[in-house]
């Protein structure tokens, strides 16, 4: 908004609510202003946010505003910024022109290690680890968020905050979707750095949904790897229409992250990762990575205490009592949007919590006894040195009695950053030791805690929490040369996944094992350890290969036998036919066709040419009768005309096509014999 009737500058100092006392402006946006600002109530630093008043006092805001608060309250999560506290404050005259109007605000926890968009400014690019770490925070978040049923409605670098331990946090849960809803009910005022993370479905005009929110993340992920926001353009409008239908274009910069990061970003929301399986796919990517750096994060500088706070008890009793105070006392209803609003309470970190100060009697003894080395004492100094050292000892004593006790909670099961959140305030000295365990399987799972829980710690002792670095490993059996079924059935037992290849071999029986790997490490042989739940590849053979069936006609028959018994087939012949045209000893056809596939050791059957069907001519003796050799022609495959002459009478010549055969020559089959008889 153009006309803003706040003034950070003159609301330094002042109190919201009666209680949150502003120290430091963060930011001032267009819709609210953002301060560090401490609660003297819980003792702790806070961030405030202010909705401008424009914003506040418009008919429904505040009732939509409540709402939204009070349902989001409900949703905790370690990755999510928590939420302390609400309300609507009423300006005084410390904010100028805003005297008498009321602003709606939130109280959450602060966090010193800056938000995504810092790191954008800053140019600063995060490697795939980091990414996928950063992206797999967030998705845990929005998996509880979605799981009861909300939508965070403006995802952007600025709502991703980091804490000391550098892991991403979820801010402004409930009142961004109420901000949104506004922006987008006037998109002609809306901010192209919202835009730049909207999803096509609200580009054309729909309400965010849990996918939006996921499509917001990956666009994130991808501008922290390549510094470049998928679609963005100079204005909103442009930036909106430029993805409306769009896949996400790919880049090799996106890296094994970049299948994951396409399916985050479909178009389509109902083609889109929901928020677990977006987590689950960053899950199984981070198996291809090494393990991420710290990010390049900027610590916040400490804050000022404020100048009414007082000076910090220097009676022990009395600072812990001050201390106590702060955790047990009730928050004070903050001015209420309907009254039925109620204020959170929610447990403090350690770093807001304002330690007492306790005398040092050791390092004050020594410095003592150092003092009075260096000069010499007179004879009443010693009794009041005696009766000091014994007062010093009863201090120490007392400041020991008095030191705050915890006992150790039940942190078995839990994951790493939650146990860490559980136990800070407590001021442990905290160790942390990691080894397998398949009693906490997942890695960054607590496993035990030395001492046990139950055990009642005093402030200032040591912890020591054992984390899951994954299950116990498991040895891989050898499986070569044993059937598949076995291979499978041993892998399975020792927790690993086969997975069954089969390859031809000519020599290794159909079923049989002939080699394995694990694509994690291929170098593992048998014996060595791997993580349950590896596959493991089998490769398996289907025996010897199946063979094409060549072309054999017209080749001869013992030329083809011999390439068949190369390719492992054999050679049956069926009986041979004549051809005038093709020579005997050559091949007419086959059975199966050229191009069938055979198994080793099956045969193709062919036909072979006998060649033309001839036959030979007898000698026909003299004084042989017309019917005698008629009979002996006709045996000999000719057929006989009687030409000339009668049926009863003596032979007197023979003729074929007028010429006189050749006793012993040959020919066609059913050649004509003219006969004389006479």
């Amino acid at each position: 908004m153009d006309d803003h009737s706040l003034d950070p500058d003159r609301l330094m100092g002042s109190d919201v609510a009666g209680r949150y006392r502003l120290l430091a402006v963060v930011t001032a946006g267009a819709n609210t202003m953002v301060f560090d600002a401490w609660d003297p109530v819980a003792r702790r630093h806070v961030t405030v946010k202010l909705v401008h008043p424009e914003l506040s006092e418009r008919s429904g805001f505040l009732d939509s505003f409540s709402v939204a608060l009070e349902v989001s309250a409900a949703v905790s999560h370690p990755q999510l910024v928590a939420l302390f506290d609400w309300g609507v404050h009423r300006f005084d005259s410390s904010a100028g022109s805003a005297v008498g109007r009321s602003s709606a605000f939130t109280v959450t926890e602060r966090l010193d290690g800056g938000s995504m968009r810092d790191l954008f400014d800053r140019g600063r690019r995060l490697s795939h680890s980091q990414a996928l770490q950063v992206g797999l925070d967030i998705c845990h978040a929005l998996a509880e968020v979605h799981r009861h049923g909300l939508v965070h409605g403006e995802l952007t670098p600025a709502k991703i905050l980091f804490g000391a331990d550098g892991r991403a946090r979820l801010a402004d849960l409930g009142a961004a979707g109420v901000l949104n809803s506004l922006a987008w009910a006037e998109p002609s005022g809306l901010d192209n750095h919202v835009a730049m993370y909207a999803s096509p479905e609200q580009a054309v005009g729909s309400r965010a949904q849990a996918s939006s929110d996921v499509y917001a993340v990956s666009l994130m992920l991808v501008e922290a790897l390549t510094g470049t926001t998928p679609f963005r353009t100079d204005s909103a409008n442009t930036t909106l229409a430029a993805r409306v239908d769009r896949l996400l274009p790919v880049t090799a910069e996106l890296g094994p992250l970049a299948t994951v990061l396409e399916h985050a970003a479909r178009p389509d929301p109902l083609d889109r990762a929901s928020a677990v399986e977006f987590g689950l796919e960053l899950v199984a990517a981070a198996k291809r990575l090494p393990r991420p750096e710290a990010l390049p994060l900027t610590a916040a500088p400490p804050l000022p205490m404020p100048d009414d706070v007082g000076e910090l008890p220097v009676s022990v009793t009395e600072a812990t009592a001050v201390v106590s105070t702060a955790e047990s006392a009730p928050q004070s209803p903050a001015t209420a949007l309907p009254t039925s609003v109620p204020t959170q309470a929610v447990p403090m970190a350690a770093a807001d919590v304002v330690s007492p100060v306790s005398p040092d009697p050791i390092a004050h003894s020594s410095a003592a006894v150092s003092d009075a080395a260096t000069r010499q004492r007179p004879r009443w100094a010693i009794p009041v040195v005696a009766a000091l050292a014994v007062v010093i000892a009863v201090l120490f004593a007392r400041w020991l009695l008095i030191t705050p006790t915890h006992e150790v909670p039940v942190l078995a099961g839990r994951a790493e950053a939650e146990a860490l959140n559980i136990i800070t305030p407590f001021k442990w000295e905290v160790a942390i030791d990691r080894e397998r365990s398949d009693i906490a399987p997942e890695p960054g799972s607590v496993i035990r805690t030395v001492p046990a829980a139950g055990t009642t710690l005093a402030e200032g002792q040591s912890l020591s929490m054992v984390v899951s670095n994954g299950p116990l490993l498991r040895e891989l059996p050898e499986i070569t040369g044993i059937m598949d079924s076995e291979a499978a059935s041993l892998l399975s037992t020792a927790g690993f996944e086969p997975f069954i290849e089969s390859t031809p071999n000519e020599v290794i029986p159909a079923g049989e094992v002939i080699s394995w790997s694990v694509p994690d490490d291929t170098t593992l042989v048998a014996g060595d350890e791997a993580e349950p739940g590896s596959t493991v590849i089998v490769v398996i053979s289907s025996g010897p290969a199946p063979r094409t069936v060549p072309d054999l006609v017209g080749s001869l028959v013992g030329v083809a036998r011999a390439q068949l018994v190369a390719d492992g087939l054999r050679i049956e012949e069926a009986d041979g036919l004549y051809d005038d045209d093709i020579p005997a000893g050559e091949i007419l056809s086959q059975t199966p066709e050229p191009g069938a596939m055979l198994e080793r050791g099956e045969s193709v059957t062919v036909s072979v040419s006998l060649g033309p069907d001839v036959v030979t001519f007898p000698s026909l003796r003299s004084g042989m009768t017309f019917v005698e050799a008629q009979r002996l022609l006709i045996d000999a495959g000719f057929t006989v005309e009687l030409s000339l002459g009668a049926a009863d009478g003596v032979v007197e010549s023979v003729s074929i096509d007028g010429e006189k055969p050749e006793v012993g020559g040959t020919y066609p089959r059913d050649t004509r014999v003219d006969v004389v008889a006479v």
